[in-house]
């Protein structure tokens, strides 16, 4: 008989849902800005032939090549990144037309796909934090000086060095410490960078792009830190996929989750309650009790 535990609850499951979309949305539009300044710098000026980072087009008699340069040190990523092959022929474009929202170069269109959500994901973010903070939630997985001790044996277990696992509850010591850094560091910074790029805001709040030493400073970390959630996200669809897709999933849209070696939560006295869809506990009265109510 399967073992049901419900994990998730409704909140948990819809902010999961709405961060998703809107991190997809904004890597996507975040593309298509940059594209429209495939330049990165440090400081507060902004000059291409300054930048130690480019994706650039470059013609080479007559053959269009796109080229990533780091510093002085050029790599040709022609077909990938730099330029791409339209009906109309080679086009310099940073990121492919695939991987950008809109997917034709519009800068103004991109800007307000990445605001709207990037809003979106802030708001949506806060309301999970405050939920769960509230109900006793967020402790579950935050690193603690405790699970420092455990992140060897884990990283071993996983290497197959370790037969048991360390772990002790729903998440181990690594996926803690990556939840710990992207809720205190990735998301904070990547927030904050953002709108140190604002030329309204930079007005009102002139040590917002001092804190990252320029506007193009900021511009660089928001970049950088866009591909470390990036780095983020795939790690956890990995870890979904290796785990138990399907579990996982009909986890993170109904709230069970099918676990080995516990008892099932409906034999500890839970149900569902018809109104809010919500595990309560079911409370029964002494026989006694129903019997006076019966002759009444």
């Amino acid at each position: 008989m399967a073992n049901l535990a419900y994990r998730h609850n409704r909140i948990t499951r819809l902010t999961h849902w709405v961060n998703a979309l809107a991190l997809l949305i904004l890597f996507m539009s975040g593309l298509q800005i940059f594209n429209a300044y495939p330049h990165l710098h440090w400081g507060s000026k902004a000059e291409p032939e300054e930048a130690f980072f480019s994706i650039y087009a470059a013609d080479e008699d007559g053959d269009i090549r796109g080229y990533a340069r780091f510093f002085g040190w050029r790599v040709d990523t022609t077909g990938i990144l730099g330029v791409q092959q339209t009906d109309m022929g080679p086009f310099p474009r940073a990121f492919p037309s695939w991987i950008t929202i809109p997917g034709f170069f519009w800068l103004a269109g991109g800007r307000r796909w990445h605001f709207f959500f990037a809003w979106l994901f802030a708001l949506n973010g806060f309301l999970y934090f405050l939920y769960n903070l509230g109900r006793g939630h967020m402790r579950k997985f935050l690193f603690s000086p405790y699970d420092a001790g455990k992140i060897l044996p884990m990283i071993l277990y996983y290497l197959r060095l370790r037969s048991e696992s360390p772990q002790e509850g729903e998440y181990n010591p690594l996926q803690k410490m990556a939840y710990t850094g992207v809720f205190f560091i990735l998301t904070p910074l990547i927030i904050l960078s953002g709108l140190a790029m604002s030329p309204q805001l930079d007005v009102a709040f002139n040590w917002l792009p001092a804190i990252f030493g320029g506007r193009q400073s900021a511009r660089t970390v928001h970049f950088l830190l866009t591909f470390l959630f990036a780095f983020f996200t795939f790690g956890h669809i990995f870890m979904v996929i290796t785990t138990g897709m399907i579990n996982n999933m009909r986890c993170m849209v109904t709230g069970w989750y099918i676990e080995k070696g516990l008892k099932d939560s409906r034999d500890e006295g839970l149900t569902l309650n018809p109104e809010t869809l919500e595990p309560t506990e079911v409370v029964s009265k002494p026989e006694s009790e129903g019997l006076r109510n019966e002759q009444k």
